[in-house]
């Protein structure tokens, strides 16, 4: 597998550079580049302008899901028979209504959904007219019902009541609501990219659905969080990014990752 351990600077729309059936797990969080800017608005991977105007028209839209499409058509196609997805997406909120990424489900309708994960975490953006939003979903998929990876041993968190009379142990299955902070900008890990999610999230995923050894895929790498948390639990990583910047940043992360191992 001359693939192992490459993040290509290229759209994961084409990813014939992985053979069929190689990769045990697709962990992402794709671009959020409709509806919202951070900064700079890219198109097609081309800084279009910075503090970019806002995307609301539904060609835009369209793109996007078309684009989404086949990253999920070709990480299908990359997928172990046993393989799985999980998927980190948020509500989206443009023009004072909220949009739930529930159409996402149309590009798995020949897999299994298995858990709606709530990530909850406890800051972010303040609002005066509305709840402010404190979660994002994570939809885990299998390619097979019945035949998967799930070692809920390696995961499992401490019971707040523990009872010894009771429990064999005092250890217990996360569930489907995960409580863990986002990445702050004073944390160890923050990097300059703008919506870097947490190793926490990605290292309970990568642990709970693949062995030592096992490939993972993030067609969209960003700053190469589930790069560097692969490395550090003995997987081997696969991914995509365009912008060659967050590339420099994840080869960082990743050399980092080595000096610990040494």
């Amino acid at each position: 597998y001359m693939f192992k351990n490459t993040i290509f600077n290229q759209s994961s729309e084409d990813m014939s550079v992985i053979p069929d059936k190689s990769v045990a797990t697709m962990v992402t969080s794709p671009p959020y580049n409709i509806g919202i800017s951070y900064g700079n608005t890219w198109k097609n991977g081309v800084k279009a302008e910075s503090k970019g105007k806002k995307y609301s028209d539904q060609k835009e839209e369209q793109e996007y899901r078309e684009m989404l499409r086949k990253v999920i058509e070709e990480t299908k196609r990359v997928l172990k028979d046993d393989g799985q997805i999980f998927f980190n997406i948020k509500n989206r909120y443009n023009d004072g209504v909220i949009t739930p990424p529930f159409w996402i489900m149309e590009y798995f309708q020949d897999m299994y959904l298995k858990n709606i994960i709530i990530w909850n975490f406890d800051w972010g953006g303040s609002t005066s007219k509305r709840f402010c939003s404190r979660y994002e979903y994570v939809f885990w998929f299998t390619k097979k019902k019945d035949k998967y990876t799930f070692n809920l041993e390696d995961v499992k968190i401490p019971a707040l009541n523990y009872r010894p009379d009771r429990y064999k142990s005092q250890l217990k299955n996360p569930t489907d609501v995960w409580k863990i902070s986002l990445v702050s900008g004073n944390s160890p890990e923050r990097t300059e990219h703008p919506a870097q999610y947490p190793e926490e999230l990605i290292e309970r995923i990568i642990k709970v659905s693949t062995n030592p050894g096992d490939i993972v895929l993030d067609p969209f790498m960003g700053s190469g969080t589930t790069a560097a948390v692969a490395k550090k639990l003995g997987r081997k990583y696969v991914g995509f990014e365009l912008e060659e910047e967050y590339i420099e940043i994840a080869k960082r992360r990743l050399a980092e990752e080595d000096e610990k191992l040494f």
